[in-house]
């Protein structure tokens, strides 16, 4: 049985969650199917929570189900990745401008916290820590408006994307933008300025979105270099 299957969540959320990220991180194969006996022998569950979290991935646009095929991968192309990132940037751009005309100093203070956290991580060369405060970062702008379901379609997307972001890492200069970056937003929150808050946050989800992507694309092409040729 592999991964680490947390108490207090029902079955099908801790082998759905662990399908997940052994699809995006590649154990399993674009196209590949995905057996309910083999899966069962490889989480060390009965057939119907691996059924339910395979119908929970294909909501997530991860698993195809066929009537006649059963459940296959989907490739994690930079379309796909593409279509993450863009509901993500109007998930965000719209409640950062919500938050600059509401912010407290002890939301600006938890930001700024963060941020200071965030620089010993990328000093300190640790992704896994700085990925995490990148999600508490993003996920204080938006759970701040007090909107759990926003929180919730924010979760979901970092749940897809944290996996890809720990393979396959970021550039230096995307590196230097994230401090950057969040400064800037920050201080935008914090002069009460939605428009110049919400155009930031797109900005910088757009060039998360094309380091990550770049990233994909090189280890596509040295993939491929690395195949016999006929």
């Amino acid at each position: 049985m592999t991964g680490d299957f947390n108490l207090g969540r029902t079955n099908y959320q801790r082998v759905r969650d662990i399908i997940r990220n052994d699809i995006i991180t590649g154990q399993f194969q674009a196209g590949a199917r995905l057996k309910i006996s083999e899966l069962v022998n490889r989480y060390g569950l009965s057939a119907m929570p691996i059924r339910e979290a395979l119908q929970q991935l294909q909501g997530e646009g991860l698993v195809v189900l066929s009537a006649n095929k059963g459940a296959s991968v989907r490739r994690i192309d930079e379309r796909f990745l593409w279509q993450v990132y863009e509901v993500r940037k109007a998930l965000e751009a719209y409640f950062v401008a919500e938050l600059a005309s509401r912010a407290t100093d002890a939301d600006v203070g938890r930001l700024r916290a963060i941020l200071a956290e965030q620089e010993l991580a990328i000093a300190a060369a640790d992704e896994e820590t700085l990925q995490a405060l990148d999600r508490d970062f993003h996920g204080h702008i938006v759970g701040a408006t007090g909107n759990e379901e926003a929180v919730a379609n924010l979760n979901r997307i970092y749940d897809l994307t944290r996996p890809l972001r720990l393979r396959f890492g970021r550039s230096p200069e995307q590196r230097r933008r994230i401090p950057h970056d969040h400064g800037a937003i920050i201080e935008a929150i914090a002069r009460g300025d939605r428009l110049h808050a919400s155009r930031l946050s797109s900005e910088h989800i757009n060039s998360a979105f094309t380091d990550l992507a770049d990233a994909m694309r090189l280890d596509d092409d040295s993939i491929r270099k690395a195949l016999p040729r006929d």
